[in-house]
């Protein structure tokens, strides 16, 4: 595949040759206007005008001609369009119903019992902490808020590396966001915006918690790409991506759970194996796979931008010789097609052994080499499950992943389909015959409408190039496995597919590890504070005088309790008012004693009370 940038007007392409329909259309161009130059010069007269002429006078017919050609090489464009966009899809579903059944075995299998002591805890242990208002959010808005224009432009240069999805390379713009960090105020992960609340988190597990599966290791808690007894400057350097192996790695003191290395394995072989088939439809030549390398960089989707020692091995050392050879047709010779396999070997996770070599070939054919490999990733997955090797998953679910496998064998036989079966060949002639015709056909047409013979060459040339394009454009695009540099990158999209079945090997989440029961203890006491508060807030607050006090309830009467604290003032006036209507009785029942006690005692008897008590005075 040819990658390019869009320049201006699109300047930039018109100097690429290899794999260009312009350049390899201007050789019949080029004999159509030579062609016209000599019919001008030999055969056309001059009328009484002196403008040259042809001695027949019927443009149309040829008109007519040339229009049917036209539709004819626009209609095997469109074709040959339809099929290598149709084997683009064809690949990309392929290698996601693989990578889809692959990487939930791997997530089955992290669910079974072998690793019970390592797995996150379950929210389904802890209902309650809902009641205590938790938050799973990983960052803040209100930390993220600044105060000035150059505090946000910091914040923005700063996140735009430590927040980046892909590594910044950069190491300017890493230390320029150190600094930043250093003096900014921002603080992520500390947010207080809302009262009361907490965040439910725990230390990152950077190793995926694969540390902790083995307690009793002589060695200490050990891990695959990320080492937990490291030194914290080593620490630092794993956060900074400097592995290039990635989750692949064995930094940590340890290597991959087996079971995710060989499930790997055998998806890398599946696709690999098939890919190989696709760009291949010839038996007996070399069509090599090779070992893949975690963290190398990517393989070039143009083979004219590969390293120096591919180019040179596969032919396209010489960029004169190169391009000759495309534009002769001769880049795509059994011989041609070899060395270009061979340059570009299909990777495979773990490499391939012996054995399976032996197997691959003694499978005749394509599709029985691939079924084969399909047929050792469903044995070993359905023999793992009946071990217990994917947990308790039950077999209706382990179903969906045989699915997910026989639909990539679908889509694989789509993409076969393509490779195998050409474009019609009774169409094809036709369009190269009445194509060539048109380096005749067309000088004819010219010389009856332009009398200038350099501009009718031109306009010839322009002409038949722009036809002849149109049909180079269609035969490229009819077979996108192997018309290479315009063929579908395969050897890219294996390696992106191998990255992607690398990633089983980081274990869990690393933020997945809180220890619930320290939340729920500390979520239960506050929760009992903020109770035992609401509880005094609605309180009678001439109670709360009383308990304050140490007074008994029993002395003040039978005081009715208020809903809030708000009606405070209400309550108050209302306990005043019934200590009133107490003390007006008392002193009724004083007055009445005093009046029965008189008549007894005589008029000189000193009374009980001399000074009633007053209701205004008390």
């Amino acid at each position: 595949m040819i990658d390019y940038g869009k320049g201006v007007y699109g300047l930039n392409l018109l100097l690429r040759f290899h794999g260009s329909a312009v350049w390899k259309a201007t050789i019949p161009g080029a004999l159509a206007a030579i062609l016209y130059l000599l019919i001008a010069y030999l055969w056309m007269e001059r009328d009484q005008d002196g403008d040259l002429v042809l001695p027949f006078n019927h443009p149309y017919a040829i008109g007519v001609f040339v229009t049917s050609i036209t539709f004819l090489i626009v209609f095997r464009a469109n074709n040959g369009y339809q099929r290598y966009w149709e084997a683009c899809g064809a690949v990309h579903h392929f290698m996601s119903k693989w990578l889809d059944a692959v990487i939930h075995t791997g997530v089955y299998h992290l669910q079974c019992d072998h690793y019970k002591t390592i797995k996150p805890p379950s929210y389904f242990d802890y209902p309650n902490l809902n009641r205590y208002n938790l938050k799973r959010e990983r960052e803040c808005a209100k930390d993220l808020e600044a105060s000035t224009p150059v505090a946000a432009r910091n914040l923005r240069n700063r996140r735009r590396v430590e927040k980046s999805v892909d590594f910044v390379k950069s190491e300017r713009k890493r230390t320029k966001a150190k600094a930043i960090r250093q003096e900014s105020c921002h603080d992520f992960h500390r947010c207080q915006s809302v009262k009361h609340s907490h965040r439910l988190e725990g230390p990152a597990r950077f190793d995926g918690n694969w540390g902790a599966r083995f307690p009793d290791d002589p060695f200490g808690p050990r891990a695959t790409h990320y080492n937990p007894n490291g030194e914290d400057d080593e620490k630092v350097a794993l956060l900074e991506n400097d592995i290039p192996e990635g989750f692949a790695s064995t930094k940590g003191g340890m290597t991959p759970a087996l079971f995710l290395q060989e499930l790997a394995h055998l998806a890398s072989l599946l696709c690999a194996v098939a890919m190989c088939t696709l760009r291949n439809d010839m038996e007996g030549i070399e069509n090599p796979l090779d070992i893949y390398r975690v963290g190398e960089p990517w393989p070039n989707p143009d083979p004219d931008h590969a390293s120096e020692e591919v180019r040179a091995y596969a032919g396209h050392k010489w960029s004169l010789i190169k391009n000759l050879k495309y534009w002769c047709g001769f880049s795509r010779t059994p011989t041609a097609r070899a060395r270009e396999y061979a340059s570009r070997p299909m990777p495979v996770i773990g490499g391939v052994s012996e054995a399976e070599i032996a197997f691959l070939q003694k499978a005749r054919g394509p599709s029985a080499k691939v079924t084969l490999c399909w047929h050792w990733l469903s044995e070993f997955i359905i023999r793992e499950h009946l071990a217990g090797s994917l947990g308790k998953v039950g077999p209706p679910i382990i179903s969906r992943i045989i699915q997910f496998l026989s639909d990539g064998m679908i889509y694989y036989n789509h993409a076969r389909k393509i490779m195998f079966i050409p474009f019609p060949f009774p169409h094809a002639q036709l369009s190269a015959f009445f194509c060539l015709l048109t380096i005749f056909v067309i000088p004819l047409l010219m010389g009856q409408y332009i009398n200038i013979p350099w501009l009718g060459a031109v306009l010839t040339f322009l002409t038949v190039t722009c036809l002849h394009g149109l049909h180079e454009v269609a035969r490229e695009l009819e077979n996108p496995f192997r018309n290479v540099p315009n063929d579908v990158p395969l050897l890219t999209l294996l390696a992106m597919f191998n990255e992607s079945l690398i990633t089983m090997y980081s274990g869990y989440h690393p933020d997945h590890f809180w220890d619930g029961p320290v939340y729920e203890e500390r979520g239960q006491a506050e929760w009992e504070q903020a109770k035992a508060a609401k509880t005094r807030s609605n309180s009678n607050p001439v109670e709360l005088y009383f308990e304050d006090e140490g007074i008994s309830n029993n002395t003040v009467g039978n005081v009715s309790k208020p809903q809030s604290v708000d009606a405070g003032k209400a309550v108050v006036d209302s306990a005043v008012a019934e200590l009133q209507e107490m003390i007006k009785k008392q002193s009724e029942e004083i007055e009445r004693l005093r009046q029965l006690v008189e008549p007894q005692n005589g008029p000189d008897t000193v009374p009980l009370a001399d000074n009633k008590p007053s209701v205004e005075g008390s």
